[in-house]
């Protein structure tokens, strides 16, 4: 049943009385002289092609108004130069429409860029989606102002803050209206990992043990592979910073976990991380077991053994077979194929999946499954911003000054009991 709207059958296809007054505008001859500089050869497919991508551009920037924004702007337009015509200004109330510079100043050719791009094989669609074919409005930025044109740029300064004014075409107002018009043509399809329930992480946790026992595969991927699940579910992390996890800094407060009133394991996160300047330290701590019977001490325990017993007490815990810094879809497969079992001998624990592979993710399904478990559970929700949010937390208010680990966990001792309640309630 098609459910579009009459109106909406035309959108993107047409421009309309009054797209001129609202968004700049050049024609598709002079758009293809500023980038061509020359005239278009008939029946040659090149020139075609660049045609049709300039026209595509066109549309999706004039689209980015709707059409009820177009038709007022243009009936006041109308009345204003009345009202002028009256008082005898009218030649004089509007400024000229052109002509402009003999030069791409639009940015059509990284419009007409993106454009083509769009049209490649997608990872979820048959084309890409346009959260990556904008990424290409940077690179084209980045590179504009590495070069000499832009090094011309204008700066104004006052302390620390600067302000930077461009003629970079990526931030003009054509390009402004084709980014939103190309948005809104395309859509964006929305893909967030399925959360991994309660239910489903500790058949995982059986499976591990079961295969630690049988002693048939190597017990260091057993314990690095169960080590890398709970940490990522208890701290409810995305599975990018779970690989930071430093083992020096876990195998120093190892003991110090259960030598007070409140067991916990501590686990240590040094790294680069998104958002945040140089290489910076986090301790975050979780409970020796959880309520529903998870065991992240007892694994991360068995790692830190095998390590130790290799004479290894630095650098990353979680290590490929070739001893590099694991990256974080490196596990990401037998994560999968765990599921996957799940889904096939126990499909009552993961009720509406259809395609494991398509809906889970090491990414976010860790992080997803253990806030929406502390949600049901009746954990308060400061606790588990506190917890989601943890560096934004810890950044808050002025800079602070470099803390030696020591008394970084000096700190972290002082609201343990807080700290705990997230871990504690999975």
């Amino acid at each position: 049943m098609e459910v579009t709207e009459k109106e909406d059958a035309n959108r993107f296809l047409f421009a309309r009385n009054g797209d001129n007054l609202v968004t700049p505008f050049q024609c598709d001859l002079c758009h293809f002289r500023n980038l061509m500089e020359r005239d278009p050869v008939a029946n040659l497919p090149q020139d075609i092609r660049l045609q049709k991508l300039i026209r595509r551009a066109n549309l999706d920037a004039l689209w980015a108004r709707e059409p009820s924004t177009v038709s007022k702007t243009l009936l006041l337009c109308h009345q204003g130069y009345g009202v002028a015509v009256e008082l005898g200004f009218g030649h004089k109330l509007y400024r000229p429409m052109g002509p402009f510079p003999l030069e791409d100043t639009f940015g059509m050719g990284a419009a007409v860029v993106m454009l083509q791009l769009s049209l490649k094989q997608g990872k979820y669609a048959k084309t890409l989606q346009f959260g990556t074919v904008r990424k290409y409005r940077s690179a084209f930025s980045n590179a504009y102002h590495a070069s000499l044109e832009g090094q011309q740029a204008a700066v104004m300064a006052k302390d620390t803050k600067k302000m930077f004014i461009t003629r970079c075409p990526t931030y003009g107002e054509f390009f402004e209206r084709f980014v939103r018009g190309l948005h809104k043509r395309m859509g964006e399809i929305v893909r967030p990992d399925r959360a991994i329930s309660i239910e489903v992480m500790k058949e995982i946790c059986t499976q591990l043990e079961l295969e630690w026992i049988d002693g048939f595969k190597s017990k260091f991927e057993i314990a690095t592979e169960a080590a890398f699940y709970l940490i990522a579910f208890c701290c409810a992390l995305r599975g990018e910073e779970v690989p930071k996890v430093d083992l020096f800094g876990a195998i120093k407060h190892w003991r110090e976990g259960v030598t007070g009133e409140l067991k916990h394991v501590v686990v240590p996160l040094t790294g680069r991380f998104k958002g945040e300047t140089g290489e910076n330290y986090h301790l975050l701590c979780i409970v020796d077991v959880t309520s529903h019977g998870l065991e992240p001490r007892k694994w991360i325990g068995r790692l830190i053994t095998i390590y130790q017993d290799r004479g290894i007490q630095n650098g990353a815990m979680f290590r490929t077979h070739t001893g590099e810094r694991m990256h974080s879809t490196y596990l990401e497969p037998r994560l999968l194929e765990r599921l996957e079992t799940i889904h096939i001998e126990k499909p009552q624990l993961m009720p509406g999946v259809e395609d494991v592979w398509e809906e889970y993710g090491i990414y976010r399904s860790f992080r997803r499954g253990a806030t929406s478990e502390v949600v049901n559970q009746g954990v308060p929700p400061d606790i588990i911003n506190a917890n989601n949010r943890w560096r934004k937390v810890e950044q808050a208010g002025a800079s602070q000054p470099a803390l030696q680990i020591r008394e970084h966990y000096t700190d972290v001792r002082m609201t343990l009991k807080q700290r705990l309640l997230f871990s504690r309630a999975l």
